[in-house]
């Protein structure tokens, strides 16, 4: 059998892609598994929370709450204050993820119902998007 698979260029092949879509895969759930905060940039910002909590409470304010609903983010710029802390909560069907576009934040996954949240401790315009549906965009400046 194995000098059957070995002759047949098209099984050869099949096994090829089968074991590079797991490689992709793979990669692709290894990375949005959590928060990540790059070393360089550790010092702007702190993950409150830990990817998939919930808030069975309801106890965010409205205040720095960014909503994620239609595969969109609910304010395109939100203005804080250093040391302030701004919670994503995701409204939709699917996962979603706030992600800077230069590293300094990555909430992680935020499933349905589920929120994240994280301090800004340094001031600056952060751009960010969700990793998962790239066309979603929006932006923290902290002050």
């Amino acid at each position: 059998m194995l000098d059957n698979i070995r002759r047949n260029p098209l099984i050869l092949g099949a096994i090829a892609v089968f074991l590079a879509l797991v490689g992709i895969v793979s990669v692709f759930i290894s990375r949005n598994a959590g928060p990540f905060i790059s070393p360089q940039n550790a010092g702007n910002t702190k993950i409150e929370t830990q990817p998939g909590t919930t808030n069975p409470n309801n106890t965010i304010s409205a205040k720095n709450t960014v909503d994620i609903k239609n595969f969109s983010f609910s304010i395109s710029t939100l203005t804080v204050k250093k040391g302030d802390t701004v919670t994503w909560t995701n409204s939709d069907s699917s996962v979603h993820t706030a992600t800077a576009d230069d590293g300094t934040f990555d909430t992680g996954s935020i499933n349905p119902g589920s929120s994240q949240t994280v301090t800004f401790t340094k001031s600056g315009t952060y751009t960010y998007h969700c990793s998962v549906h790239p066309m979603m965009k929006g932006t923290i400046v902290v002050q």
